[in-house]
């Protein structure tokens, strides 16, 4: 029974293989594991690439990141140097990575097998697939609070919908209603290839940035000038200014993590690799940055208009008298939200299951698989607080960063850039296949970055656990 089940879903008629035979073993794979050549396929040019970031930029999450640090305390000049700051660093690593994908024309998980090795490129890959889908579970849920505030736009008595759900849920009946909304609503949209979307990330690059400075010019008018918003300090009880400014650049990296390990899913479709380095650089930092920085003028204007400390966008939405401006909002988040979703995450779960589980896997039906298990990281939780958001971005950069230190250090110092791309798909023999596969090296540095950082990570999971304050202020 579960053997022609197994045989019922294998991907038989997409298996390829490299040419070349010696002494090895050649790795079958799909074609969305094998490089992608000079041609028709690769269609992704500097204006694409730039609106891939641009539209990337205007998200829910990229606003938080700094809302969330002036709700903390941080004073708003402070906070928007220290995203700039993490934006800046995270954007060189895209670069570097980015420009290997195009040259290349492999995805992530074919990629960390030239530092992790052909068997150990699994570790690199379960450590982007984790982040991956609970990130695709936090903006699921952060679309269905723009379904909530649309719903509640359209109908008032929608507001009031009864909830039978315990405060310890985090969640209430509404709530969990729209998350599962927009939830069904992304799904149709899993099934474009990513190659196709170059025209949705163009839609979502002129909607946003109208939309965002027009919410900026509003909370600029309301507050009566940037003086009232600039002229808030730093105001905290509980963590030295110097800790607080690292938390907040550490936290501005933790959304691009992710894309700074995966970019070459995306610029291995690119035309040219010399356009992909510095269209990475400027399109990364600076508009994230803006995003950013719509984050910290809305927070500090909030609370000056209406003396409430709010770091969610939505909240600040159902703020407004003006159910239009609420849907209108709401409907500009949410679009932001579906995109993120299918290219940063969903695809990116797609691509390592498939070299995980390449017989029965393809990145299609890897990323309906994000989307079940995305469910099951019960993302309200996440976004219960502004420290329980900026405790998640902190725990799971702490493995995404030593793989990405990893990967530059051994192909850019290491190697200068050169790899063998036949390598890659060779065990047995071949350059990549170390001692069984794995690279020891690469694992050590990987354990040796990772580890000082476990004590400050258990007590953000656990507040009970008894840790030095020191260890805390790693992450």
């Amino acid at each position: 029974m579960a053997s022609r089940l197994l045989e019922s879903i294998r991907i038989h008629d997409q298996e390829a293989e490299h040419e070349e035979a010696r002494d090895g073993e050649i790795i079958k794979a799909t074609p969305d594991l094998l490089p992608v050549p000079d041609g028709p396929r690769r269609q992704w040019g500097a204006w694409h690439l730039a609106g891939y970031w641009i539209a990337e930029a205007f998200g829910i999450s990229q606003y938080q990141v700094a809302s969330a640090a002036v709700a903390g305390g941080l004073s708003p000049g402070s906070t928007i140097g220290a995203v700039f700051l993490g934006h800046v660093l995270v954007s060189i690593a895209c670069a570097l990575n980015g420009w290997t994908g195009a040259v290349y024309g492999f995805n992530f998980p074919v990629y960390a097998r030239a530092s992790f090795g052909i068997r150990g490129t699994s570790i690199a890959v379960i450590c982007r697939a984790v982040a991956a889908i609970i990130w695709f579970g936090t903006q699921t849920y952060q679309g269905g609070q723009c379904v909530q505030v649309m719903l509640g736009a359209i109908w008032p008595s929608f507001k009031s919908f009864r909830n039978h759900l315990p405060a310890s849920a985090h969640v209430t009946s509404s709530e969990l209603l729209c998350f599962f909304i927009f939830y069904i609503i992304q799904l149709p949209l899993l099934w474009i290839h990513i190659s196709k979307l170059r025209y949705l990330f163009m839609i979502k690059v002129v909607l946003m940035p109208i939309f965002g400075f027009t919410l900026f010019g509003w909370a600029v008018g309301r507050a009566h000038g940037f003086g009232p918003i600039f002229s808030q300090g730093t105001n905290t009880t509980t963590s030295p200014s110097a800790v607080l400014f690292f938390s907040a650049m550490t936290s501005a990296i933790a959304p691009k993590a992710t894309l700074a390990l995966n970019i070459s899913d995306f610029t291995r479709y690119a035309k040219s690799p010399r356009t992909v380095v510095w269209t990475n650089i400027f399109s990364l930092s600076i508009p994230v940055t803006l995003c950013a920085i719509l984050g910290v003028v809305v927070t500090s204007a909030v609370q000056i208009i209406y003396g409430q400390t709010t770091w969610n966008p939505l909240q600040v939405a159902s703020l407004w008298e003006s159910r239009a401006a609420q849907f209108f909002a709401a409907f500009c988040w949410s679009l932001a939200v579906i995109a993120t979703n299918i290219s940063a995450n969903s695809t990116a779960v797609g691509n390592d299951l498939a070299i995980l589980f390449p017989q029965y896997i393809n990145i299609r039906r890897g990323q309906y698989i994000c989307a079940i298990l995305g469910v099951a990281t019960c993302p309200w939780i996440i976004q219960n607080s502004a420290v329980s958001f900026t405790s998640f971005l902190g725990g799971y950069s702490i493995f995404l960063g030593p793989v990405a230190g990893v990967m530059l250090a051994d192909n850019f110092i290491l190697r200068r850039g050169k790899l063998e791309l036949a390598q890659l798909y060779w065990k047995g023999t071949g350059d990549y296949w170390y001692t069984a596969g794995f690279n020891w090296r690469a694992i050590m540095a990987f354990s040796l970055a990772l580890v000082p950082n476990l004590p400050g990570f258990a007590q953000k999971v656990n507040s009970s656990l008894n840790v030095p304050v020191g260890a805390t202020y790693l992450l």
